[in-house]
């Protein structure tokens, strides 16, 4: 069963046209995502990369712009005039400190506190002299220890004989009680250039900044860091100045190895400091992942919708097909009773349209050889039918008028013979339009049985046609529904004798009006307004009464187009006016 639907599926024109269609459509989708996702992806990832690198260049630039700043906040002191006296601060140190003067202190506060607010990173500044004496200032308050010597050993070591800027690796404030902040400190020495003579400058001390870590962080600020991700920034030593890592700080640099992530180095051009970072792949090309996976949600789709497209495409080109199919054969069967839908204009649907055409002239030509004597005898049958009816029925009432008139009830009669002109005027299938002449006999038929049943006291009507207007053609059977609705509803609930008045005037060269007036009861505003919008379309004709109105109305419509029909007003205890406009000289829809 199996091998045999899979054989009817490889023949089927439906299979071929789908496997066709994805292979054409899905393969090069395919090759061409595949393609584009590797380039995207590696340019990004490089892109990326490249972005770390010129962010470290700037960073490796803005660490020697900083060693610069302090450089030169150092070399301050050498152009720091006291008291208008001594033009350099070494100067006054050592003419101070020489003569035991108690200025000293107070000459060594000023120049700290000036120097400690040049920079909003400065946190500590001291100056040591020759002979020991340690002077400092904070911007925190902090308490210094007093059994601390200051400075380290290794400084003072390796400040000897040393006239350039020295730096001094991050480490903690150990000489503050209770202070764990990190600093990095600078220290340069103060010779009295001015009061030495020649070459061979006495040196008055030794000057000490340090700076907090928020210096490195501002230059790394802008690098957006992953908790996995590391930045260092480590001296020709391979000590760790700085790290988003701060437990890392103090110690000798470890590179990790792992392929999980990307190292970038740079090193400064100023100090040899390296700018190291060890970054997270998954995190760093996180974005790269979350595109890839949107491409491939896109691809999916993509491929879905081809698959979906091929089916569709293949079924609206084979439908049609096993449409044909079926019905042709319907018609081996012998049942030409059947026709394809067409659904399109393409060649499909010109041979759905031929196969139609063919059943059409095949019905056609059974019809001519078998059927054709069989209805023409049926049809000529009927036509006989269709005039003995309408005989008999005058033939009936004539009889029985004669029968009331042998019986000398001559009133009976003169009904039966008006009902019998109405009804030959109704059942006579003509034309759609009459001469306005044979509409108003219908009419005085009508009225000739009301004024019978009603009396003469009751119901009056007066006619105004314009001679020659009789023979203007009318719809056959509109004014008689106008005239039955005045009698029913406006002289009827009258008390009194009520007169209709039947108008025919031109309206201008190709209009004919005729007004419909009765003296009645009139119709209540609500009601009225009511029946004008069952006329205008806006409430179902189905609803409340005026069936006679709307009819009149709509044939109007039909047969001369949307600007014609008819019009009502009213007045209460007044009476009602039903006005309708006809074309001159159009010809009527009678198809519509």
């Amino acid at each position: 069963m199996a091998v045999t639907t899979f054989s009817r599926m490889r023949k089927s024109i439906f299979a071929k046209f789908t496997f066709s269609f994805i292979a054409a459509g899905l393969i090069p989708l395919l090759l061409i995502s595949y393609f584009s996702l590797n380039t995207f992806s590696s340019y990004v990832e490089r892109n990326a990369v490249n972005n770390y690198e010129q962010m470290f260049l700037y960073a490796g630039k803005n660490l020697d712009d900083m060693n610069t700043k302090y450089n030169n906040i150092s070399k301050i002191m050498y152009s720091y005039g006291v008291d208008g006296v001594y033009s350099q601060l070494g100067q006054a140190i050592a003419a101070q400190a020489g003569s035991g003067d108690v200025r000293l202190q107070s000459t060594i506060d000023d120049f700290l506190r000036t120097i400690l607010y040049t920079d909003k990173h400065l946190t500590n500044v001291f100056f040591v002299t020759t002979d020991g004496r340690l002077q400092h200032l904070n911007k925190e308050n902090k308490t210094f220890d007093i059994g601390y010597s200051y400075p380290e050993p290794g400084w003072a070591k390796k400040l000897d004989n040393e006239r350039a800027l020295v730096f001094f690796p991050t480490h903690p404030e150990t000489y503050f009680l209770r202070s764990d902040q990190l600093v990095m400190t600078y220290a340069r020495n103060l010779t009295d250039v001015l009061g030495s003579e020649g070459l061979n400058a006495k040196q008055v001390g030794t000057f000490y900044m340090d700076v907090s870590m928020s210096a490195f962080d501002e230059i790394f600020q802008q690098m957006v860091l992953n908790p996995k991700d590391y930045v260092y920034v480590m001296d020709n030593g391979g000590i760790v100045l700085y790290s988003n890592h701060r437990e890392l700080i103090g110690k000798p640099y470890a590179p990790l190895h792992s392929d999980e992530h990307i190292q970038i180095e740079h090193t400064t051009e100023g100090t040899d400091w390296k700018v190291r970072g060890d970054f997270y792949k998954a995190d760093m090309f996180k974005h790269i992942e979350q595109i890839k996976n949107t491409l491939f949600v896109v691809i999916a789709g993509c491929i879905v919708s081809l698959i979906m497209v091929a089916i569709l495409f293949s079924n609206r080109l084979s439908g049609p097909i096993r449409s044909i199919s079926q019905q042709m054969g319907k018609i081996e069967s012998g049942n030409f009773n059947t026709q394809v839908t067409v659904r399109t204009t393409d060649e499909i649907g010109l041979l759905a349209r031929s196969f139609n055409k063919m059943v059409v002239r095949l019905q056609s030509y059974i019809d001519e050889v078998y059927i054709a004597q069989i209805k023409q005898k049926q049809a000529e049958l009927s036509a006989l039918k269709s005039q003995i009816r309408p005989h008999y029925l005058y033939n009936t009432l004539e009889a029985i008028r004669m029968s009331a008139v042998a019986n000398d009830d001559n009133e009976v009669g003169d009904m039966i013979l008006s009902l019998s002109h109405q009804l030959k005027y109704v059942l006579d299938y003509g034309q759609e339009t009459v001469p306005l002449a044979e509409e108003k006999a219908n009419i005085d038929q009508y009225f000739m049985l009301m004024q019978y049943r009603y009396g003469e006291h009751r119901l009056s009507m007066d006619f105004r046609f314009e001679a020659e207007l009789l023979a203007l053609p009318v719809p056959k059977l509109s004014i008689q529904p106008l005239v039955e609705n005045a009698i029913y509803h406006g002289i009827m609930p009258k008390a009194g004798k009520g007169t209709i008045r039947i108008t025919a005037e031109l309206e201008s060269a190709d209009k004919l009006r005729i007004t419909v007036d009765d003296d009645g009861v009139g119709i209540p505003p609500e009601q009225l307004r009511r029946v004008k919008s069952k006329l205008s379309g806006d409430t179902p004709a189905e609803t409340g009464g005026s069936i006679g109105l709307k009819n009149v109305h709509d044939r109007l419509v039909t047969l001369y187009g949307p600007e014609y029909g008819i019009e009502i007003n009213s007045t209460q205890s007044i009476g009602t006016s039903v006005r309708m406009v006809i074309p001159i000289g159009r010809e009527a829809n009678t198809h519509a």
